[in-house]
């Protein structure tokens, strides 16, 4: 399992803003080693909000896949961005290899 993860802090009152925005469909969900997008929106500091939105892949070569892609390459093409994403204070990206999973029996 190979996991990107982005974590935002953004301006305060932006949460339905953004479940909005991630409730919907999007392009990864149909590539293949693509397992699943978890986006959590914390509250808590009085100053700004924290989105941190988690895409897990089979493997750091299906998200290497991924970027080479001509899909994803064409969705950058001539300069092209992310969609805009309202309210951001700062962001930054990180990303993790599984090294232990453990579930509910």
């Amino acid at each position: 399992m190979f996991v990107i993860v982005k974590v935002y802090r953004l301006e305060k009152g932006l949460k339905e803003l953004y479940k909005e925005r991630f409730s919907q469909p999007f392009v990864l969900q149909n590539v293949d080693g693509f397992v699943r997008r978890e986006v959590l929106f914390d509250q808590k500091n009085p100053m700004f909000d924290t989105l941190r939105i988690s895409v897990y892949f089979e493997s750091r070569e299906a998200y290497i896949a991924w970027e080479g892609s001509e899909l994803h390459r064409s969705m950058h093409a001539n300069g092209k961005k992310h969609p805009e994403m309202p309210g951001v204070i700062e962001g930054f990206k990180e990303s993790y290899h599984e090294l232990v999973t453990l579930t509910h029996h």
